[in-house]
């Protein structure tokens, strides 16, 4: 029998762009969907949630297991928004990409990521979590305030860059009024660096990093965006700094027990690598997504890294205890 890829996703809208920055653009799906094709799939593009439910739940149980979901939906504002589609298709026994919603819930929430990273020995700078407007100042400067529960430099700009109290109160209060919590944390005055992750509990591997070029000193929601993408990568990096970054990165995916594919970001102090984030959810545009990026600039092609995502989604199904009470009352 022939599988199935549905491509569940957010489409983007320049009408909302603060809404759905993190959204993927319809050039990026449609070169999705003819690049799974060519891959030998069949493959079907939902967009709306009602459609999405309604198209999984009415999946003939015993042909679940020749379907995969390929998660790009990003929600908005709900702390739950990453993980809607694991959620869903682990409940109703049904392939797809990427990480648990598990995963994806503690991923999009900065603090406890950092949090529980720091515990086992991941260096982050100095963090806290501030969701009172009132909050007095953290006289701790310079400090760097973003979202806790935002991508795509969403609420990000040069004014987050606190250098005083007066700063502090021009900026804060109005980010936790707009959204409800924000990560504080020291600023690091070196450069970002990317990496991507690939693999399944036990079995990852990761990219080459790169250096995130972009004008002026902050990488904002001005920049990150699919009207305007100025980005760019460095993949000269000096050889040992690779192999630690590169050491962390397979060290987050485990501890995290992250599936298909990472995306982590760091920043440098004094040439010495700290955790910003981890994507659990990146973007897979061949054209302004920085893993697939990452995954050409080792020679491989952008058909191989979905194939590969595919492979990957298929063998955690089989594999993966998460799945076994959905198998065994669906299946």
């Amino acid at each position: 029998m022939k599988r199935t890829v549905i491509l569940a996703c957010d489409l983007y809208d320049p009408k909302t762009p603060e809404l759905c920055q993190e959204w993927e653009s319809e050039e990026t799906i449609q070169n999705m969907e003819k690049t799974i094709q060519t891959l030998g799939y069949d493959v079907a593009v939902l967009s709306n949630p009602s459609e999405i439910a309604s198209v999984l739940s009415g999946i003939p149980v015993t042909e679940r297991t020749h379907w995969m979901v390929w998660n790009l939906v990003e929600g908005y504002q709900s702390p739950n928004r990453e993980a809607y589609i694991p959620a869903l298709c682990e409940y109703l026994a049904v392939p797809h990409t990427g990480s648990s919603a598990a995963v994806q819930t503690l991923t999009l929430d900065k603090y406890k990521t950092k949090l529980f990273l720091k515990s086992f020995g991941i260096p982050t700078a100095d963090f806290w979590l501030v969701d009172d407007p009132k909050q007095k100042p953290i006289e701790n400067f310079p400090l760097f305030v973003k979202p806790n529960g935002e991508g795509s430099s969403l609420g990000i700009g040069e004014k987050n860059l606190i250098q005083t109290a007066a700063d502090w109160d021009e900026v804060v209060p109005a980010l936790v009024d707009k959204y409800n919590k924000v990560i504080v944390e020291s600023y690091l005055s070196g450069r970002e660096l990317t990496i991507g992750v690939l693999g399944n509990k036990g079995n990852y591997e990761a990219t080459i990093p790169a250096f995130v070029e972009y004008p002026g000193s902050v990488y904002s929601d001005l920049l990150k965006s699919k009207e305007s993408f100025v980005e760019s990568l460095d993949f000269i990096v000096p050889e040992g700094l690779s192999k630690s970054l590169q050491t962390y990165a397979i060290q987050i995916a485990d501890l995290l027990g992250s599936s298909g594919y990472l995306r982590i970001d760091f920043k440098l102090e004094k040439n010495f690598p700290y955790l910003l984030e981890v994507n659990a959810t990146p973007g897979f545009s061949s054209i302004y997504s920085t893993l697939p990026l990452l995954w050409e600039n080792g020679g491989k092609t952008y058909s191989e890294l979905l194939n590969h995502c595919l492979d990957l989604g298929f063998s955690e199904y089989q594999h993966h205890h998460r799945y076994n009470y959905a198998k065994d009352r669906n299946l």
